[in-house]
């Protein structure tokens, strides 16, 4: 009996490893890329026209959901808006 209580265990964190962490980590690691290349684009982009991008929540959750193409979307946004 005891064994099942343990693999019963066992499953359901398997469970929520699966379903809560692993994109949690995924959009951490797309927030921490997204943010290097906003930062490059912010020091740089001078050169090419782009205005420069606040780096706020609502930045940070746009490119953490979008990854690149969401540094390029809220780019071109404060760019041309």
């Amino acid at each position: 009996m005891e064994f099942i209580s343990i693999a019963i265990g066992v499953g359901i964190l398997y469970l929520v490893h699966k379903v809560i962490l692993t994109p949690m980590r995924h959009l951490l690691v797309n927030v921490i890329i997204g943010l290097i290349v906003l930062y490059g684009v912010n020091h740089f982009g001078y050169l090419f026209g782009f205005q420069h991008v606040p780096i706020t929540l609502a930045t940070g959750l746009i490119i953490g959901l979008f990854g690149l193409p969401g540094v390029v979307l809220v780019t071109l946004y404060y760019t041309f808006f």
